[in-house]
């Protein structure tokens, strides 16, 4: 999704950064030389598969869980050796004592798949995030570096671009291929135990859920891109697009992410790290990320994210059939909230009583099937019906049937008319091609802009589009969704506990506050609600209520009976901002 500086070169220095070795130790192309001491550990950790296979044993799985742990914690070393790239040669992986598997079946569990493996004990965890969350169990817990640009077939879909999976390593002795167990590569959003011995013991997998999101958003641009996205959207427009935090999982229920004003999706890192402390939102849902250039009106954003959303049911739902992908649960902060409330609206061209002036019915007796004829008095040719059919005609957004709203305007924030929102307008830099496609529509309507170049550039601000004076916002609160889909709030009040009379700072209580909401919490946070464990907290219930209605309470109790106790430690350190080489 971001930018990442993918050289060997830089490679080689945030390996070297987090492993800490040395560049010519990393280099050397020499022979493998620790058979014996690796031979040794094999046979302990066979010992230990012995007595973890067996469930008339369990009082002697803790120590032998540490001791099969400590033996291949060495072996699992060899796997930074085994990337995408000039990694190990053949020579040197057949004198290994095992084998490293080359999975078939899916590219997140092959090693030889990513640019770079790290081990998860080697790496800061504190990197933007608040807590730490951990498994105990089985195998080396990993984070794999998964290359950019191998699978983008969609214009407005980035999924895999640079992004870290989460992993662990076990050594498989169920796998013995010419005498020699195989060390594997576990996706472990994908699977929460590994069943060993001919008994199938089912034995929880070791995880670090947390330093894969810290390793991406320190090894991304994400921090740059934010304020770039803001002021200089032209410059980050190649940045707007859905992606992954995980390859796509078919048994999981998406939950797409939209930010807001002057932020990425690195604004969710501690809200996803929290909700995977739940093994119940382990198994049943995925985490997707819309990121834009928010200085971009957020109409622009929401076209791009409609699109997107399609191109996904395409691929993964064509038949319209998948339970998960017609389940699909949508979480927008801030701006990020009324573009999602935009494209899940039934009547989305109501937002066109603020650029014409026309009859009211117009908009009232709209359809997807007359809206041409509604405008007819305006006298558009065919690329203006074009432009603004991609931006107010259109189905609600397929497949959403529950809504969070988090610190949301949807009546607008004071903030984009002080001095300093009138500021951010005039700094933002706006792409030509759009300066150009708005100014078509401008032309069409009140006739304000053209008295003003310059006021037609500030409308055209995400800034100024969350004014309460904003053409668009005062016709925001008319918007409605379907009346099957669920919405709920969560609404920042500074710890001050006066609502109705409440605000983030930010945003005002009366401008957050939707009189039809299934629930609606208030977290004693600021505009940053997403960054408060309290809201974590409501979106965990908010999910597992959703998952109860998508595949029933029996899904809850059992993955709740199979889960293995999470470990969250706070940080022992505030997240430090680290600059980029």
């Amino acid at each position: 999704m971001f930018i990442m500086k993918t050289a060997s070169a830089l490679l080689l220095g945030l390996l070297m950064g987090l492993s800490g070795c040395s560049l010519h130790h990393q280099q050397q192309e020499r022979a493998y030389a620790h058979y014996q001491d690796d031979a040794a550990a094999i046979r302990e950790a066979q010992a230990a598969w012995l007595i973890l296979s067996s469930p008339h044993r369990s009082r002697e799985w803790p120590e032998a869980r540490k001791k099969y742990n400590a033996c291949i914690r060495k072996l699992a070393s060899h796997l930074k050796e085994a990337k995408r790239e000039g990694g190990m040669n053949e020579k040197k992986r057949q004198s290994l004592p095992f084998i490293i598997e080359k999975s078939p079946y899916a590219k997140d569990s092959n090693p030889w798949f990513y640019e770079a493996i790290f081990m998860s004990d080697e790496v800061d965890p504190t990197f933007r995030l608040r807590e730490s969350v951990t498994v105990e169990g089985m195998g080396i817990p990993l984070a794999g570096l998964a290359p950019q640009g191998v699978s983008q077939p969609h214009a407005n879909v980035l999924k895999d671009n640079g992004n870290v999976h989460t992993l662990t390593a076990i050594l498989d002795f169920d796998r013995m291929v010419d005498g020699k167990p195989t060390l594997r590569t576990i996706p472990r959003l994908m699977n929460e135990h590994v069943f060993i011995g001919k008994n199938k013991v089912r034995q929880p997998l070791a995880a670090n859920f947390s330093v894969p999101i810290a390793l991406f958003w320190k090894l991304s641009d994400a921090d740059g891109t934010e304020l770039l996205g803001a002021f200089r959207p032209k410059k980050a427009i190649n940045t707007m697009g859905l992606y992954f935090s995980e390859p796509y999982d078919p048994r999981k229920i998406p939950v797409v992410f939209t930010h807001g004003l002057m932020s990425g999706p690195a604004t969710f890192a501690n809200l996803t790290n929290r909700l995977l402390v739940d093994p119940v939102i382990r198994e049943n849902y995925q985490f997707w990320f819309f990121g834009y250039p928010s200085g971009l009106a957020w109409t622009i954003p929401a076209s791009r994210q409609r699109k997107a959303l399609e191109e996904l049911m395409q691929e993964y739902n064509p038949r319209g059939a998948s339970r998960e992908m017609n389940n699909i649960v949508m979480v927008g902060h801030s701006m990020g909230g009324l573009i999602t409330r935009f494209n899940n609206s039934t009547k989305p061209w109501t937002l066109m009583k603020g650029l014409f002036e026309l009859p009211p019915e117009t908009f009232a007796d709209m359809t997807l099937e007359n809206w041409k004829t509604g405008l007819e008095p305006l006298h558009c040719d065919e690329p203006m019906l074009e432009q603004l059919q991609n931006n107010f005609i259109f189905s609600p957004a397929r497949g959403v049937t529950r809504i969070v709203y988090m610190a949301t305007p949807h009546r607008g924030s004071t903030f984009a008319d002080n001095w300093i929102g009138r500021l951010g307008q005039r700094l933002i830099d706006l792409p030509a091609d759009m300066l150009e496609e708005v100014t078509r529509i401008a032309t069409l309507s009140r006739g304000m802009f053209l008295l003003n170049p310059l006021q037609l550039k500030d409308e055209l601000t995400s800034i100024r589009q969350l004014s309460p004076n904003s053409s668009l916002v005062k016709y925001m609160s008319e918007l409605r969704g379907d009346p099957n889909v669920p919405v709920h709030s969560i609404i920042g009040d500074r710890g001050r506990n006066d609502t109705p009379h409440s605000s983030d700072g930010v945003v005002k209580y009366r401008s957050s506050h939707l009189d039809w909401s299934a629930s609606e919490k208030i977290v004693p946070s600021g505009h940053s609600v997403q960054d408060d464990p309290a809201a974590a907290v409501e979106l965990r219930r908010i999910l597992r209520e959703h998952l109860a209605k998508v595949k029933g309470r029996q899904a809850l109790e059992e993955a709740d009976a199979r889960a293995a106790t999470p470990v969250w430690q706070s940080n022992p350190a505030p997240p430090i901002i680290l600059k980029r080489p």
